[in-house]
């Protein structure tokens, strides 16, 4: 594992700040989206609403239909190369901050075409398709790492909410694995968010070559950061509902412990524990930079 992630952050005298939303942060990314991602494997997707857009039921349901799917092998490359326009961009926007490229996992993104429901019954009684399933899409993503890296990504970014739904060992086997080789397909630093519970993956998160470890609000960062190594990043967690409906001084409270329960840690960024929500006050989000600062 390197160091490239750590020896950025221990650089600067006070704690640095990197929430998951549009403004000031440290690490500026891109995370291509699921029903992207399924759009260019070939599926097709349908508005249940106004607001909700999800991959048609009942595409693949079989090892026939994946076998064909394989066999076909084709892919629409459009939205990898609209990606790399915008880390391009992104990377002349900010001049300050390390920039990246990086996607949805690829357990999600075959749990989204698969429906979550219908993947969590194969998993009991045809492992071997989600598996398969997972690897081929997980190749198309080691080609838009190593494309983000051509385009001077700094660090790739991967989110996959759905691994903490299995077991530690599980993880592993039907997400980890895939997310190894992407980072190795890089070669620049990986950084990973995981949503939910995750302290019993920890050791499975941190085998996926993952600099750095973006931790939900649900999940103890005390606990999690005493868990790693001084060379792996712990990013979090604070609460975004906390941050959206919270008051100051409630804003105040959470952020006082989280920053507790990581001082004295070098490998520790003050975050947020997910996405910050639309409609947060601005004067909440400045509580987390203003107490950072006072840190050190």
């Amino acid at each position: 594992m390197g160091r490239e992630i750590i020896d950025y952050i221990t650089q600067f005298e006070t704690t640095q700040v990197s929430p998951i939303w549009g403004g000031a942060q440290v690490f500026h990314f891109l995370c291509l989206g699921h029903l992207n991602m399924a759009r260019a494997l070939g599926f097709e997707l349908e508005n249940v609403s106004e607001h909700l857009t999800i991959v048609r039921e009942g595409q693949m349901q079989t090892e026939e239909e994946l076998d064909a799917l394989i066999h076909r092998n084709e892919f629409d490359y459009t939205s990898f190369e609209q990606e790399t326009e915008h880390l391009r961009q992104m990377k002349a926007e900010h001049k300050e901050g390390l920039c990246g490229g990086g996607c949805f996992g690829p357990l999600t993104v075959v749990s989204g075409i698969l429906g979550a429901e219908n993947m969590l019954r194969l998993l009991a009684g045809n492992p071997k398709l989600v598996e398969r399933f997972t690897a081929y899409a997980a190749g198309f993503m080691e080609d838009l790492a190593r494309r983000e890296t051509e385009e001077g990504g700094q660090f790739f970014w991967i989110a996959e909410p759905l691994a903490s739904l299995l077991s530690p060992k599980n993880s592993w086997r039907f997400s980890g694995q895939y997310i190894q080789k992407i980072y190795q397909a890089a070669e620049v630093p990986g950084l990973l968010h995981v949503c939910g519970r995750t302290l019993k993956h920890t050791p499975y998160l941190v085998r996926t070559g993952a600099q750095l470890l973006s931790i939900d609000s649900c999940t103890d960062i005390g606990e999690c950061i005493r868990m790693v190594d001084e060379d792996v990043v712990i990013m979090g967690n604070v609460n975004p509902s906390t941050l959206r409906f919270g008051t100051k001084e409630e804003v105040e409270e959470e952020v006082g412990e989280v920053l507790g329960k990581c001082r004295g840690f070098r490998n520790f960024v003050l975050s947020t524990g997910c996405s910050v929500m639309e409609g947060t006050p601005d004067e909440n989000m400045q509580v987390m930079f203003d107490m950072a600062g006072e840190e050190n």
